[in-house]
């Protein structure tokens, strides 16, 4: 009976091995896309050493709080791309950017452009001239928000510039990557 449980036991184990090594991702980029996570992922670094870094769930109580809405603008003759990742007590990001027709991304005019910072800080770092910009894994999403439909956005927007905090800051060399999650 021993010898049973022996093999009972080894078998269990070689089974959770086995289904644990088939669930788990090949490593070799042919899984999901980082749009397809259940967060939103953020991380900025500025040539002074500061690092602003983490996540944000995409749903709140079983309800989806999209962060990027798109919209056609009259004004540019084209869709915008707008919206805010609050990581509630540490970390902002506001998006506001021009999309051409093939959905590269630049900044237009004296709108928000990107802006981030401490939450809850009045000042936030601007672009100060002109921010290279990527938007890779762009997806359109129809989603039913309060009764109407809206049209936002999942996305990995690369970034690299000089900013400044607030209008009193030094100018600084930032690099930064925003992974927004589909709804």
């Amino acid at each position: 009976m021993k010898q049973f449980q022996l093999y009972l036991f080894a078998l269990c184990i070689s089974g959770a091995v086995l289904i644990s090594a088939c669930t788990r991702s090949d490593g070799n980029g042919s899984g999901e896309s980082n749009n397809k996570s259940n967060e939103h992922i953020y991380h900025i670094e500025i040539a002074n050493g500061k690092t602003y870094q983490g996540s944000v769930p995409k749903t709140t109580g079983g309800v989806y709080y999209p962060i990027s809405y798109v919209e056609q603008s009259e004004e540019i003759q084209g869709k915008i791309l707008t919206g805010v990742l609050m990581d509630t007590g540490k970390f902002q990001f506001g998006v506001g950017v021009a999309l051409d027709a093939d959905n590269n991304p630049s900044l237009q005019g004296s709108g928000p452009g990107l802006t981030f910072g401490e939450w809850g800080a009045e000042d936030k770092y601007g672009p100060v001239g002109s921010v290279g910009m990527t938007l890779e894994n762009y997806e359109e999403h129809t989603i039913s928000l309060y009764g109407e439909e809206a049209t936002v956005a999942s996305y990995t927007l690369t970034f690299n510039g000089t900013f400044k905090l607030g209008t009193d800051g030094e100018e600084v060399s930032v690099t930064g990557e925003l992974v927004v999650a589909a709804p």
